[in-house]
């Protein structure tokens, strides 16, 4: 992965499913849905200044949402974590591919 690129797509860890698990209720609030299920199942990763994740969350049948997640350095003993987005209406086919803020 060069600098400031994204990495392959690659399965959900612990760490990637509990930030999913925290967006969960800005993401419906943003589509305007409730979500029976809310499960990443495959994600992105990109070095910038802190971390983004892009992250395929099952929504329940074959629909997917699309969730960006920044994450600031640790610094000073403090770190943030931000919901850049969510797009919903995909399926498991669909590319996981950046996006710009839709739904903020």
């Amino acid at each position: 992965m060069s600098p400031g690129g994204w990495s392959e797509i690659m399965p959900v860890d612990e760490e990637v499913s509990m930030l999913c698990k925290w967006m969960q209720n800005i993401s419906e609030g943003k589509t305007n849905k409730s979500y029976g299920e809310f499960v990443a199942v495959l994600y992105r990763h990109q070095i910038v200044a802190g971390e983004n994740d892009l992250v395929k969350v099952w929504v329940g049948g074959n629909e997917y949402v699309h969730l960006m997640i920044f994450q600031s350095p640790l610094l000073e003993n403090t770190f943030t974590i931000k919901f850049l987005g969510v797009e919903g209406d995909h399926k498991l086919e669909d590319p996981l591919e950046p996006f710009i803020n839709p739904s903020v």
